[in-house]
C-alpha cells in the first residue's frame, strides 16, 4: 500500500536545505536537501510525497539491529 501527503516549499536555507511544510495546513516543517527537489522549483511550489515500504531494506535493517543488540548484550556468535 502506498500513502502520500502534500508538502509546500516554505523557504531555502543557506546550508543547501529546503524547508517543507505540510500542505495545506502547514503545521509541521522538515528540512530536505535541496538537490532532492526538481530543478527550477521555488518557494510556494506544492509536491506530492509518496511513502512506499521497502520490504527488503526493512528486513535487512531489522536483521542488523538484532545483530547489534546481540553484540551489546554479549550474545555474539557462538554464545547463547
Amino acid at each position: 500500500m502506498c500513502m502520500y501527503m502534500q508538502v509546500q516549499i516554505d523557504s531555502f536555507e543557506d546550508d543547501g536545505m529546503a524547508v517543507l511544510v505540510g500542505y495545506p495546513k502547514g503545521r509541521r516543517a522538515f528540512d530536505v536537501p535541496r538537490e532532492l527537489l526538481p530543478e527550477g522549483c521555488g518557494v510556494g511550489d506544492v509536491f506530492e510525497v509518496r511513502f512506499v515500504r521497502d520490504e527488503g531494506a526493512s528486513e535487512r535493517a531489522s536483521a542488523e539491529n538484532r545483530r547489534l543488540m546481540g553484540e551489546l548484550l554479549g550474545r555474539g556468535e557462538g554464545r547463547s
